[in-house]
């Protein structure tokens, strides 16, 4: 999978990947955005700095959580 691609399917991967990693419990709010709702390249750069890190502490998540909700357009 290329991420770097914008596609629809690259979008529903790395939303679910992040949401998961960061067990966020209200992830529903981001199942059906749409590519033409966000800023690809944002939720790229979240996506790859969260999934390179092995350990996320609860200040982190929280801030992640935060960046995410900034990706809609």
């Amino acid at each position: 999978m290329n991420l770097k691609n914008p596609s629809q399917e690259n979008v529903d991967f790395m939303l679910t990947e992040i949401t998961s990693k960061l067990k966020m419990v209200n992830s529903g709010v981001f199942e059906n955005l749409k590519l033409d709702q966000i800023h690809y390249d944002n939720l790229l750069d979240l996506y790859t700095l969260i999934h390179r890190k092995k350990l996320i502490s609860p200040r982190e998540m929280q801030l992640f959580a935060e960046e995410l909700s900034l990706i809609r357009v």
